[in-house]
């Protein structure tokens, strides 16, 4: 009996390691069917892949190369444009120094780094409107001298920060501005002369007037200098005669001025805001398409609003003081292509030659 039963058992151990070495085997054979069927997945992926190139590039081959039209003369059918030169807050005479970085790798002005970046300006201005003539008929030429050419002495630390005295500082401007006239009308068949006054170079210290404000301008009186010895045939003068000026392009209408009308006291978002409340007030009396301005020493522009003029005189002690951002001297550059009725460039014009060569590695 005792024998029978172990009989039984061994039958039972052999029967359980049995059927553990079948359930092995078919886990084995299933992962390797499992294997196999991925293998064939990828496989078939692979070979579908390179019918479709192959039925591609079967497709292309019948394909020829489309010819592009030549490129248009200068005289075949292209929109006419006005091309315009914003200039305003050189600020020729005031020196900055050590007050904006030991290392002089923010800014140094003087009266040899204005004249250098006047001169960069110009050449830049010219090479731009040759770069535009080839896309639009660019026949006329606005320069826009918008104010604070000089800084003046409007404050008592400007009699410390100045090398000339206001009218001394005026012809010098007026000179380089002069060049810049000359260049442009070398350059066009027409030129327009829009001018206003900024609040600086002024004889009355305190607050710009409103009613008077042109007649207390030394640059004021140096545009009509300007103008009454103008002798160029295909320049037009524009004296400013109220803060808001109106020129009136093709139907396309350009408002400028200096810019300090506009009440900003800083904080998020930058003039923008600002901006665009004076704006929507000053259409309310007389529409523009663009408004033009200086004064906040900030390029920028919105399209079908305004752009704002940068500035020559660069970082200074009281940019730092009211934690301006960093911006490399620039003017302004505006196309207004009158066959689409709006402006399709505004970009800066860089004059800052002499702080990339003194910018530490």
């Amino acid at each position: 009996m005792a024998t029978s039963k172990l009989v039984e058992a061994v039958a039972a151990d052999v029967a359980a390691t049995e059927r553990l070495a079948a359930d092995a085997e078919i886990a084995r054979l299933r992962a390797e069917v499992a294997s196999l069927r991925g293998r064939h997945r990828t496989a078939v992926a692979a070979l579908n892949a390179e019918r479709d190139r192959v039925a591609t590039l079967t497709a292309l081959a019948g394909i020829e190369t489309k010819k592009m039209p030549p490129a248009r003369q200068a005289k075949q059918g292209r929109n006419q444009a006005t091309a315009i030169v914003v200039l305003s807050d050189w600020h020729v005479e005031e020196t900055v120094g050590q007050e904006v970085g030991a290392a002089g790798q923010w800014n140094r002005y003087n009266l040899d780094v204005a004249d250098a970046r006047i001169t960069e300006l110009a050449e830049r201005f010219a090479t731009l409107v040759e770069h535009e003539r080839q896309l639009v008929k660019v026949d006329r030429l606005v320069i826009a001298a918008l104010g604070d050419f000089i800084s003046g002495h409007i404050h008592e630390e400007l009699l410390e920060s100045t090398s000339l005295a206001p009218h001394a500082a005026m012809r010098w401007a007026a000179a380089r501005l002069r060049g810049i006239i000359d260049l442009a009308a070398d350059m066009a068949r027409e030129v327009v002369v829009v001018t206003q006054p900024g609040n600086h170079g002024r004889s009355n210290h305190g607050k710009p007037r409103a009613s008077t404000e042109h007649d207390h301008s030394f640059e004021q009186n140096q545009y009509i200098i300007l103008a009454s010895e103008e002798r160029r045939k295909n320049v037009r003068w524009q004296v400013g005669e109220s803060y808001l000026g109106f020129l009136d392009l093709e139907g396309f209408v350009v408002r400028y001025h200096h810019g300090h009308a506009i009440r900003y006291g800083g904080g998020v978002g930058g003039i923008t805001i600002p901006v665009n409340k004076a704006i929507a007030q000053w259409n309310r009396s007389q529409p523009a398409h663009l408004d033009l301005f200086g004064h906040w020493h900030q390029f920028g522009w919105l399209r079908g609003r305004y752009v704002s003029n940068g500035s020559l005189i660069g970082m200074n002690a009281y940019a730092i003081r009211i934690k301006a951002e960093f911006e490399p001297p620039c003017q302004s550059f505006v196309v207004v292509d009158h066959g689409r009725r709006e402006v399709t460039k505004a970009l800066p014009i860089f004059a800052d030659r002499d702080l990339e060569k003194r910018r530490p590695a």
